[in-house]
C-alpha cells in the first residue's frame, strides 16, 4: 500500500494519473490526519477552505483504509460528483478495488404503498399534479431502484413526490402490506451485498 506522500507528491500516483493535479500541502496534511484518525478509530472535525481540496484528501486515506467508510454530503450536487467523478477517478489512480454503493434518504425513492394511498384518495391540487402522479406510478413499475432522480418526466419540485415518499415518522415498516418490494430496503441492503465474502 502506498503512503500518503507517495500518492500526493509533485511525482505521485495522482499527479501521474490525473492531468492537471497538483500537490497542495494543506491537502497532504488533511489527508495524514484523516489516515491517523482512521488508524485510532477516533473522530476527527476538519475543516479546510476553498482550493485545499478535501475531496481527495478525505477519499484517498479512506480508499486505501481496507475498510468500510461512509461519505456523508451536504447536497446533492456533491453527492453525485463524488459519486460519478471523484470515487472513480481516485480509485483509478490508486488502482483501488474498492466497491462502492449510493444511498440516499428515504425522502428520493417511490413508497409503493405511499404512492398508492395518494392515488386511492386522489387528492391532488391540479390536473398537472394528478398526471405526474400517473407519471411516478408507471415509473415505479418498471424501475429497479426507486430513485425519483430517474423518473426525468416528473420535476423534482412537485409536490406529488412528497405524496408518494416515505419519511421516518410515516413509515409503516415491516407492517407496511408492501414491504418486500420497498425500495429503501433494497437500497440499504445492496452494499451488504456488495461487501458480502
Amino acid at each position: 500500500m502506498p503512503s500518503l506522500s507517495d500518492v500526493f507528491s509533485p511525482g505521485g500516483l495522482l499527479a501521474s494519473r490525473i492531468p492537471g493535479y497538483r500537490l497542495r500541502p494543506q491537502q497532504l496534511e488533511m489527508a495524514e490526519r484523516i489516515e491517523a484518525a482512521i488508524a485510532a478509530n477516533t473522530v476527527l472535525v476538519a475543516e479546510a477552505g476553498t482550493g485545499t481540496g478535501k475531496t481527495f484528501a478525505y477519499l484517498v486515506p479512506a480508499l486505501l483504509s481496507g475498510g468500510k467508510v461512509i461519505v456523508s454530503t451536504g447536497t446533492k450536487n456533491l453527492q453525485d460528483q463524488l459519486f460519478a467523478k471523484d470515487i472513480p477517478t481516485v480509485r483509478k489512480a490508486l488502482g483501488a478495488p474498492v466497491q462502492v454503493a449510493l444511498l440516499k434518504g428515504r425522502a428520493n425513492y417511490v413508497c409503493h404503498y405511499h404512492l398508492q394511498r395518494a392515488q386511492d384518495d386522489g387528492r391532488f391540487f391540479n390536473r398537472e399534479d394528478a398526471a405526474d402522479a400517473a407519471r411516478i406510478a408507471r415509473f415505479a413499475k418498471r424501475t429497479k431502484t426507486g430513485d425519483k432522480a430517474e423518473c426525468s418526466e416528473v420535476p423534482e419540485n412537485s409536490p406529488v413526490w412528497s405524496m408518494v415518499t416515505s419519511t421516518r415518522e410515516n413509515c409503516l415498516g415491516q407492517d407496511c402490506p408492501q414491504h418486500k418490494e420497498c425500495f429503501v430496503l433494497a437500497a440499504r441492503r445492496r452494499p451488504a451485498q456488495n461487501h458480502a465474502p
